[in-house]
């Protein structure tokens, strides 16, 4: 029996009126039912397919950190350093492929005035990239606005011999004026123009320190093309950045062509091994 239709029985007359319903009440009623459906159906099956166990343990983690944020600033600012530095050592074993394709293009360059590359990496945090640095031929400056990763970085450089860094320049990546114009070989950056509060400035940085011919790579978190996902990286963006300092649904691949680099090239990818909301990438390289 479809929606919208009557059985018809005979009625004794003790039993009264059978009240029909108006065909205007009933086409309408099924005009409503067929345009939802139709509206809902080609995300029916991806709904099935939802990672909805990671929503839920990203929400109870959200909680959790906000609990101990109010709690204990102190408290959370060891919970942070430490996750931090667990996360990024998961990310690099699931991105090892890519990280590994990436910073081999930094033996490509040959520096003009220096037996060594000069290097910045913007967002170095506790050294997570240095394993993948070319042996020997690296010197790293590192550029991240948080003191507390010194420790870490000391840790990480006794494992990477092979990597030479002078100097942790604490501060913002939008404005790294201690640097000079055109002084540097190749800037690296991994999920931090995700967390800068200015992309488009830090990417203006990043073409004036770089000498003719230098190298831009990154290798960063981005928005989803998938409106659903997107929508759901929106709703727990704040989350993030007050927890994390990072925005899950920045547009990068368009601040990259903003920047009037004079080539780039980059791919989109996922992730896998990942949360999905951060498993949308983008790696890239541009030249100055």
């Amino acid at each position: 029996m479809s929606v919208g239709a009557f059985r018809i029985s005979p009625i004794s007359p003790t039993h009264g009126t059978l009240l029909m319903p108006s065909s205007s009440t009933s086409t309408f009623g099924t005009f409503v039912r067929e345009t939802v459906s139709n509206l809902i159906a080609p995300f029916r099956k991806e709904y099935k397919n939802w990672p909805w166990t990671e929503i839920a343990v990203v929400s109870v983690a959200c909680v959790g950190s906000y609990t101990i944020y109010k709690l204990s600033p102190v408290l959370y600012q060891r919970f942070y350093m430490y996750s931090t530095a667990q996360y990024v050592s998961e990310y690099n074993k699931v991105l090892r492929a890519h990280k590994e394709k990436l910073f081999s293009q930094l033996e490509t360059i040959k520096s003009s005035n220096s037996a060594k590359l000069n290097v910045v990496e913007i967002g170095v945090g506790s050294g997570a990239n240095f394993p993948f640095y070319p042996r020997d031929i690296i010197e790293v400056v590192g550029v991240d606005p948080n003191r507390e990763w010194e420790s870490y970085l000391t840790d990480t450089l006794k494992k990477n011999r092979h990597v030479t860094c002078p100097e942790l320049l604490v501060g913002n990546a939008e404005n790294i004026s201690v640097i000079r114009e055109s002084q540097v070989d190749a800037v690296v950056s991994t999920l931090t123009l995700s967390c800068v509060k200015d992309v488009d400035q830090v990417c203006q940085e990043v073409r004036r320190i770089l000498k003719p011919g230098g190298l831009f790579l990154y290798l960063e978190n981005i928005r989803s093309e998938n409106i659903i996902i997107a929508l759901i990286q929106a709703l727990f963006t704040p989350f993030y950045k007050l927890f994390y300092g990072m925005s899950l649904i920045r547009s990068i691949p368009e601040n990259i062509e903003r920047a009037k680099f004079t080539e780039f090239s980059q791919q989109l990818f996922y992730a896998n091994g990942i949360t999905f909301l951060m498993a949308p990438h983008v790696v890239g390289i541009a030249k100055k």
